[in-house]
Order: structure tokens, then sequence, then C-alpha cells
């Protein structure tokens, strides 16, 4: 059974070992596709202990993070982000239970009215689990990114709380 707390300046040696690993960083921002010094990670990490951000667990180890971003009260809706910082928890099955959580925190929790996200056009192990949980895709951001010698797309996906509620029965 999978476990949250929320991202504090204890989990940053943890993260910053993931955000050093090439592999788990070709997934994720450009800034992190360079080493980075653990003072750099630790300032940066900054917005994770001050946002809306959780170290996903399995039993008592850490295997990754999930976040709220650019919450907006207001209009209803915030970015969702997960991060499988750990390669041996990958492809069995963590993500679907992250994301199913995230949905019930932002629809239920917060009463958000949509959540969305961002995925890079050659993650298709995370865009399959964002289709199955019901996202649709939205339009794409061409040629956003540069990973191995070629430009790839900025995939946009949502999902409103109606289609989720729906889906649910």
């Amino acid at each position: 059974m999978l476990t949250y707390k929320k991202f504090t300046e204890e989990h940053i040696p943890t993260y910053y070992e993931w955000r050093n690993d090439p592999e788990v960083a070709k997934f994720d921002q450009s800034v992190f596709l360079r080493p980075m010094a653990f003072e750099e990670v630790k300032d940066w990490s900054q917005i994770m202990v001050d946002g809306l951000t959780f170290v996903v667990y399995d039993d008592e180890k850490p295997i990754g993070t999930c976040a709220f971003m650019h919450l907006d009260n207001r209009n209803r809706h915030a970015e969702l982000a997960i991060v499988i910082g750990d390669k041996n928890s990958w492809s069995k099955g963590y993500g679907t239970q992250i994301m199913t959580q995230l949905l019930e925190w932002g629809f239920e929790g917060l009463n958000l009215n949509r959540l969305y996200l961002h995925v890079f056009g050659f993650n298709e192990r995370a865009i399959g689990l964002y289709k199955k949980m019901g996202f649709q895709h939205e339009g794409s951001m061409r040629n956003m990114l540069y990973r191995d010698g070629k430009y790839h797309n900025l995939e946009c996906y949502g999902l409103m709380r109606d289609e989720w509620l729906e889906a649910k029965k």
C-alpha cells in the first residue's frame, strides 16, 4: 500500500539522487539534464517544500513524488505532476495508484473542476496512463523539447470533474 508524506527538506537527499540519474531526468524538465550540485537541487526544491508536493512511499521506501502545481482556487484547476524516481519501481502499476489518489484529492478534497498535465511526446508509458485515467488530449506544443538529437512535442492533457465522476460509475 502506498503512503504519502508532505515533501520536506528531509527528502531533498533522495530527490537529489533521482534528479542526477540521467534515465529519470530525461522525462523531466530540461534543467535536470545535466548533473546538479546538491546545493542547486536544494535551492530548486524549495518550491516543492513550499507547495503541495508529496513523497510517495511503498512501505518505508520512497519511490517518487507527486504534486499539485499552479493551484488556482478561484477558477478551480491545477496542474498535476508525477515522478517515479526509483527506477526499480517503474512499470509496476504505481503510476495508476498515484494518479488515482491525485484525482481523488483534486476533485473531492480540493473541489477542483479541472486537472491538467503536460508530458513529453516520447513518454509513451505516461501517455498511456493518462489516457487510461480518462485525460483528453488538448493539444501539442510543437518542438518544445530537444532530447537525443531531435525535437519533441510537449503534449497537453486535461480531465474535468464531470468526466471523472462519469468514469467512476
